[in-house]
């Protein structure tokens, strides 16, 4: 009789829980137990273990065989503590050493040849696993998001055989490939300049520089063909690369979701189509992954045809918009997703979505409400910038294509990023009321605008926002204090009338 003890991780959302994987092989007729609250795929791991250790060359035991996974209130889904089971058995049995095994956490899918597949969350699961001082030894699969995590933290294995001889100290694990990701711009090629793509639309195009330089949300209203999907997806080339940190909490995020980037250093853009799903927008499932909102962290989260998404699955955005957090709570788990995002939207002024003119819409003034209420009240009060997208007049398009048209750039948006962390460490997006109350103190000569502004409709949250983007035109022209000119300007991306036949020429 003998007992071993063998760490490993269970993903549950973006948390990688520890789990202790305990092995007693006692006397008595053969057969394997699991238990410790496991589910389908966890149970049948024995004969996938079983398989795995005699294919490997290894002696499977012929007693009682008991595998205790605890915590035992904590549920255990998938087949990534494959590996770390099938080591305890090995453990138990003297079949390999056990003095260094402590120091080790160990994840991955066995096949029945010994072989380990890939494993989702494992650059989420490396993390923790630094954070508890042990070294995680995971699939060679796993080898390109491996290369994120710090250096020394994380080892790849392809076999169960090459895992026991790691554990056993008769072998080094492979070291995974070498991402820097200090300096994201080091290996960055020149980028297409997809706003020079656009004609015209200088008001739209304007507006989306505000909202990139301070992480402000933004709706475009106009008819089709207007550019404002082009536009959406321009706007990702006005956002600075990403931080190190920000990459790996990106990365990470991909990790727990079972997907990969090709590109860490920029931020993400997600598109969902409008027929997704609650769950696809907020993440959940049965095992909790990571929704569009999550996978769009520190990135532009692009929803094209606004009206058309169910809009019980927008109202789920209001309170992620405001925190930054997607709160899952089921009757099996309650898990909190990072989406810290920025929304474009974009939506037709009325369901046909044709002519829009006041005298050659087909659509009739109900038809219109109801199509633009779809968007509820509080989900457009949420949004800092709203700006109407008018069609280009045909014989403007050659004009402006044959000759150079200015929009902001790059530099401009991360200068202007760049004053706001140096005065507040934040965008201005993310600014408190208390910390906007400073920037309010010392506007100059907005007096009359203020008082106009308490004659209108805002609520307190627009009133906050319309000062937070006026601090954001500011800073875009390099002006120490708000000016009129820069209330004015934030107040006209508020004045889209939708008590009315809102988008309409």
């Amino acid at each position: 009789m003998s007992a071993t003890v063998v760490h490993s991780r269970v993903l549950l959302g973006f948390t990688a829980h520890a789990v202790t994987v305990e092995c007693h092989v006692g006397s008595g007729l053969p057969s394997t137990t699991i238990v410790g609250l496991p589910e389908g795929a966890v149970r049948e791991a024995r004969d996938r273990i079983r398989a795995a250790l005699t294919n490997s060359g290894f002696e499977y035991p012929d007693g009682r065989v008991v595998i205790n996974l605890a915590p035992g209130h904590l549920a255990k889904s998938g087949s990534f503590l494959d590996l770390a089971m099938a080591i305890s058995i090995l453990a138990a049995t003297a079949q390999l050493r056990t003095q260094g095994l402590a120091r080790y956490e160990l994840l991955g899918e066995l096949s029945l040849f010994g072989e380990l597949r890939q494993a989702r969350g494992a650059l989420t699961c490396a993390l923790a696993a630094n954070n508890a001082g042990r070294f995680l030894l995971i699939p060679s699969a796993n080898g390109d998001e491996a290369a994120l995590a710090p250096a020394g933290t994380i080892g790849l294995v392809q076999t169960l055989a090459e895992a026991a001889a790691v554990v056993n100290g008769s072998q080094p694990p492979q070291q995974p490939p070498v991402t820097a990701l200090a300096d994201p711009q080091a290996n960055a090629g020149p980028e297409p300049d997809l706003f020079a793509e656009i004609s015209g639309q200088a008001g739209a195009k304007r507006a989306l520089a505000i909202a990139a330089c301070g992480g402000h949300h933004a709706l475009m209203v106009g008819p089709p063909g207007t550019g404002k999907t082009m536009l959406a997806r321009a706007f990702t080339n006005l956002l600075p690369c990403l931080s190190p940190a920000q990459a790996l909490e990106v990365a990470a995020i991909y990790s727990a979701a079972g997907l990969t980037r090709t590109d860490h250093s920029r931020p993400p853009f997600r598109d969902p189509h409008h027929s997704a799903s609650a769950p696809a927008l907020m993440g959940g499932g049965r095992t909790p992954l990571p929704g569009e909102v999550s996978l769009a962290h520190h990135g532009v989260l692009f929803l094209d045809e606004l009206p058309h998404f169910k809009p019980a699955a927008l109202n789920l955005l209001r309170e992620p918009i405001e925190s930054g957090e997607a709160v899952i709570s089921r009757t099996s788990y309650n898990v909190r997703f990072p989406c810290r995002f920025q929304l474009i939207a974009a939506m037709n002024p009325c369901p046909a979505g044709q002519h829009c003119r006041e005298d050659a819409c087909r659509c009739s003034p109900s038809q219109v409400r109801s199509y633009q209420s779809r968007v509820s009240g509080p989900m457009l009060d949420r949004v800092d910038i709203q700006v109407s997208v008018t069609p280009v007049p045909q014989r403007l398009l050659a004009r402006l294509s044959q000759g150079a048209q200015s929009h902001p750039s790059r530099a401009d948006i991360a200068a202007g990023r760049a004053v706001q962390m140096q005065r507040q460490g934040k965008l201005n997006a993310e600014l408190t009321p208390v910390e906007l109350q400073q920037q309010i103190s010392t506007a100059q000569g907005c007096e009359t605008l203020i008082r106009g502004m308490e004659k209108q409709t805002f609520s307190a949250r627009s009133f906050h926002k319309i000062w937070r983007v006026a601090r954001t035109v500011a800073d875009l022209e390099r002006v120490e204090a708000i000016q009129r000119e820069h209330l004015a300007e934030a107040i006209s991306y508020r004045a889209l009338d939708w008590q009315t036949r809102v988008g309409f020429a």
